[in-house]
């Protein structure tokens, strides 16, 4: 058998299997879709391969003209239907890419068949490209409604300006499409609605990780999508260079050198490969930083695995910055000589900045302050909304590249430089364990029962849900003071739950008065008895020329 007549077969033994399939499942669901795209695109490969056999087939040249036209089209439309299944369009806006298509075909079959003047065969060839251009924006515009609204601006604004530039490219003869192009244009299509499934996708699949940590959902998704749209840009680009007249223009982007020299070659290209990059490197960085707090478990992810995620990202910025520059360039023939140049700076301005960028490695490796952790600094003093405080009370939020940032318990936060942290003393009050212990005073009247006053307080240590019940809380009977008999409460809280420590002091001293109250037990106010050695002669004087003066 000849292989155009094994090559139809084949076409009509697809043919009836999607007219099959479209009979027995006329309405798609959204898991049946993506296999109705795959169907769609088979028919646009099949029935552009085949225009390869026509000359062979075929020997009038207007025949197999028509007959490739027709295949063309037939292509061309099995796209736009997968199109459509992605990108679902309601009432007319579905038929007109069919009938921009349908009419690019027209408009080239009667410049074949008709004689026609000059100057309408050019007319109709410069319709038949125009329409052509038209109905791949329009699938492409219909695509790119499905993503987000920023990236749907920023990939309508570029689709626009390219099929400009290949209209111009078209009429100026630089650009000639053939089958070859339209296969390509299939594998683009076909890539591009593999993002936008996956675009579209992205909740679904990241369901778990919004169960499981609600907090950083928002974070993974953006830098996912981030992520996917690097790589769908690399694919979309090794297609475009590869593709008349598009892969002279990327030529052109690598022969146009910003900087060359001897040490350094910068041309438009790099750039570009270097943003995408970019993008791709700090996304998977964002992404890592994210997920490795689950190898934790549950119970230790706040602190530690906080802490690794700030390692990870440290480490991952320094990484991150020398791919990029080798991927720019920048090679280490220059970077060689910058670092002696940056070691000499390291002694003069750039001392600081270092110093607190090696400190922030120094906190993290040797685990002496985590994320999560409350500390104080004495020797740092703040001025809040409120009256000035002499230390730095709060709880570690990120332990970023140069600074430490700590949330204080009136909700300041405070950017700390690193090397503060390793030259000065720090009160960590969650080091190795988070339980501390607070001890509460409060003084009773002399004529108090000691054993009542004990009993009250250990039971009001009971009925406050921030103190612990193991260790149990004790009353110390501390002191005869001048006017009252001095207890001390002693109990114990987890500092990480309960930063905001006079609230638990509060809640105590608030049922502690009532129930002190309720026993008849007196809170006294202090009071002095003076005593004089000698005999006082009280003597009232009375001011005659003050007397006169109110007569």
């Amino acid at each position: 058998m000849k292989p155009e007549f094994l090559f139809i077969t084949v076409i009509a033994a697809f043919l009836m299997t999607d007219f099959l399939i479209e009979i027995k499942a006329k309405r798609y669901t959204k898991e049946q879709s993506i296999v109705k795209v795959f169907i769609s695109l088979i028919g646009a490969f099949l029935f552009s391969s085949l225009t390869f056999l026509i000359p062979k087939a075929v020997s009038d040249f207007k025949t197999a003209s028509i007959i490739k036209d027709i295949l063309l089209l037939s292509a061309t439309l099995y796209i736009v239907r997968a199109i459509n299944v992605l990108s679902p369009s309601k009432g007319i806006r579905k038929f007109i890419p069919y009938a921009v298509f349908l009419l690019a075909f027209l408009s080239h079959v009667v410049s074949l068949t008709l004689k026609l003047p000059p100057n309408a065969t050019i007319f109709l060839t410069h319709l038949n490209r125009a329409f052509i251009l038209l109905g791949i924006l329009l699938i492409l515009l219909q695509l790119e409604e499905k993503l987000p609204p920023t990236l749907n601006r920023l990939l309508s604004i570029l689709t626009v300006f390219l099929s400009l530039l290949a209209f111009l490219l078209w009429e100026t003869g630089k650009l000639s499409p053939d089958v070859t192009f339209l296969k390509k244009l299939t594998v683009a299509v076909f890539i591009t609605s593999v993002y936008i499934f996956a675009i579209r996708k992205t909740d679904t699949y990241l369901s778990f990780i919004k169960r499981k940590a609600e907090e950083d959902y928002n974070s993974i998704k953006f830098n996912v999508q981030a992520l996917l749209t690097a790589i769908y840009a690399v694919a979309l680009k090794k297609i475009l260079s590869t593709t008349p007249p598009f892969n002279s223009i990327f030529q052109q982007l690598k022969d146009t050198y910003l900087i060359n020299n001897d040490l350094i070659k910068i041309n438009i290209d790099n750039v570009l490969i270097s943003i995408i990059t970019a993008v791709f490197l700090f996304s998977l960085l964002n992404i890592g930083k994210k997920l490795i707090k689950f190898f934790f478990p549950e119970n230790r992810r706040d602190v530690e695995g906080a802490s690794a995620e700030a390692l990870i990202f440290n480490l991952g910025v320094l990484i991150n910055v020398i791919i990029l520059l080798s991927t720019l360039g920048i090679t280490w023939k220059v970077l060689l000589p910058v670092a002696g140049t940056l070691g000499v700076g390291l002694g003069f301005g750039l001392q600081t900045i270092m110093n607190n960028y090696v400190s922030g490695f120094i906190l993290l490796f040797s685990k002496k302050l985590k994320v999560g952790d409350i500390v104080e600094l004495p020797s740092i003093s703040v001025t809040t909304l409120g009256k000035p405080e002499n230390s730095v009370f709060g709880k570690i939020e990120d332990i970023g590249i140069l600074s430490t940032i700590a949330r204080t318990n009136d909700g300041v936060e405070i950017s700390i430089p690193n090397s503060q942290f390793i030259s000065s003393p720090i009160v960590n009050f969650s080091y190795r364990d988070p339980l501390v212990r607070i001890r509460i005073p409060i003084g009773v009247a002399y004529s108090s029962d000691p054993k009542t006053v004990k009993q009250i307080l250990l039971s009001v240590a009971e009925e406050v849900d921030e103190i612990r019940k193991i260790p149990p809380p004790t009353v110390w009977f501390e002191e005869l003071g001048d006017s009252a008999l001095i207890f001390t409460t002693v109990v114990w809280t987890d500092i990480r739950k309960n930063a905001r420590i006079k609230n638990v002091i509060s809640n105590f001293y608030f049922k502690a008065w009532y129930k002190l109250k309720e026993a008849n037990i007196e809170i006294p106010f202090p009071q002095n008895d003076v005593w004089f050695r000698n005999k006082l002669k009280v003597e009232i004087f009375k001011s005659t020329s003050l007397d006169s003066r109110l007569t």
